[in-house]
């Protein structure tokens, strides 16, 4: 089996037991807008692609069981409960009733896949069922992501930029019922293959590298309204970074054409659907006036803390924080590798970094400031995620190429020391996911303010045995750390020497 073959079935397998630690240690409901998610998703299923308008949403027809899924949160915004919610049936699960879901108008494609279970009797189990499929789908996609950066010349500097990449919040919403994690996870599986594509070209994967690109863009840009704007950054991001003859080297082969073809086919349904049922509309009511466009953006713009803790570790409805230490820790981990790639790379790679990062502060400004006056002060730092986790990525990539660029004697002296900062990153980062999963974990079982050795009386339980939950958190966390360091170590050791095309034209 290929080093790269390997890195995608070992990180699939820790990165799924680590999300699958979420599944189970995270009530029903305690995710942003699942309930809404959950029953678009049984629509979906059931031929309801696109319901028509109600109140406060899209009228659908679902099994009783998932419009009752809005009565669970009992806990949302009061992190001194426990997930315990006291939620009483009116009648059959299963009977057929009508419900209403702000989700109703997004694209189908996510949903179609998770509300498969939806079709069998209903239950809590079904549920879970979604969340194991939804984890599946976003932990294949970073493992898709990884084994590109594993084809990468010298992967071990680039390692450390993919572990900051994955922050806490990603696997969070890897987790539950809702399309963002895809969105994030097919967005990182893009930044991989596109940069190891453009900026270390090998003719005999071409072919096979743009057919999971076209993958990767079909979940992407059809996920959110928003998907198609952050596929297009990406995409202007990692060229501007790149050699651009390598570009239309990958043009010029034909056997690439058919994947194109994907691309655009998936691109054109994306568009089709957001303006066909105008998805990204805000229904034309302002609801406030006094939110002008200069006042909503200076509210983006002082509120810029939160959003970046939120893209770090804030859960449950945005009502569980991850403790500050935690985010200084996650921010010494990827700071290592933006600090390299700024001192490391050249003018224009620095350019498309810096260009990156003003992105993911502009955007949020822009979007938020010309909506807030229909729909109030909303947004949250997730939703640039597809966008800002590319700022470590490719970072790492940029140290990666530098070093492989050096002279011989001093690339076969800089392998042990690449795959030592390496693993110490991942240890940090693996550190940080642990900690995040223990710290919701608490939040939900005996409430934040809850002892830690001892239940509750109100305590929440997960559906199996909590012993097994933690220690499910624990192999999870240990087995990502154990991957990338795996990584790391096997892939300075295994990869020939390269010959890498810089984005400034050099040839090495």
């Amino acid at each position: 089996m290929k080093p790269d073959t390997r890195v995608f079935w070992y990180s699939w397998a820790a990165l799924f037991l680590l999300t699958s630690a979420w599944v189970l240690g995270n009530p029903l409901m305690a995710s942003p807008d699942e309930p809404q998610h959950a029953l678009k998703a049984a629509s979906v299923v059931r031929g309801q692609l696109d319901p028509p308008d109600g109140d406060g949403g899209s009228e659908v027809r679902v099994p009783y069981y998932y419009n009752l899924l809005t009565a669970y949160p009992c806990y949302v915004f009061a992190p001194e409960k426990t997930g315990s919610c006291d939620v009483r049936a009116e009648r059959p699960l299963g009977k057929v009733v009508d419900a209403v879901t702000p989700a109703g108008r997004y694209n189908p494609l996510y949903y179609a896949v998770v509300g498969l279970p939806t079709l069998a009797p209903p239950g809590d189990g079904v549920m879970y069922a979604m969340r194991m499929i939804s984890a599946a789908l976003s932990t294949f996609f970073l493992a898709l992501g990884l084994r590109s950066l594993a084809q990468a010349p010298f992967a071990a500097w680039a390692v450390p930029g993919a572990a900051a990449a994955l922050t806490p919040m990603v696997v969070f919403l890897s987790s539950n019922v809702n399309p963002a994690g895809v969105e994030i996870t097919a967005a990182f599986a893009l930044w991989c293959q596109l940069l190891t594509l453009l900026r270390h070209p090998d003719p005999s994967r071409t072919v096979s590298r743009v057919a999971w690109i076209a993958l990767a863009t079909l979940f992407l840009a059809n996920a959110r309204g928003l998907s198609l704007l952050y596929g297009a950054v990406i995409v202007v991001a990692v060229v501007a970074a790149s050699r651009w003859s390598d570009l239309l080297d990958v043009l010029r082969t034909r056997r690439t054409w058919p994947s194109f073809a994907v691309v655009g086919a998936a691109c054109l349904a994306a568009a089709g659907w957001v303006l066909g049922t105008n998805s990204l509309g805000s229904g034309g009511a302002v609801a406030y006036p006094e939110l002008s466009f200069l006042k909503a953006a200076e509210t983006t713009v002082i509120l810029g803390g939160t959003y970046l803790r939120n893209m770090i570790g804030q859960f449950g409805w945005t009502d569980t924080d991850l403790p500050s230490n935690l985010h200084i820790a996650y921010a010494i981990g990827a700071g290592v590798v933006l600090v390299l790639a700024l001192a490391m790379g050249t003018w224009r790679e620095r350019a498309v970094l810096v260009g990156l990062a003003g992105a993911s502060f502009v955007l949020p400004v822009l979007i938020h400031a010309s909506q807030a006056r229909y729909l109030g002060i909303i947004w949250q730092g997730r939703y640039i995620l597809p966008v800002a986790i590319g700022i470590p990525l490719l970072a790492g990539y940029i140290v990666a190429a530098r070093v492989a660029a050096l002279p011989p004697q001093v690339r076969a002296a800089l392998r042990r020391p690449g795959a030592a900062i390496a693993t110490t990153v991942a240890a940090v980062l693996a550190v940080v996911q642990l900690s995040a999963f223990v710290v919701n974990l608490h939040r939900y079982v005996n409430g934040i303010h809850g002892g830690w050795f001892a239940l509750e009386p109100d305590a929440w339980l997960p559906p199996v045995p909590l012993a097994a939950v933690v220690a499910l958190g624990v192999v999870g966390a240990g087995a990502f750390c154990a991957v990338l360091a795996w990584s790391a170590w096997s892939l300075s050791a295994e990869q020939p020497e390269p010959v890498v095309q810089a984005a400034d034209g050099a040839t090495t």
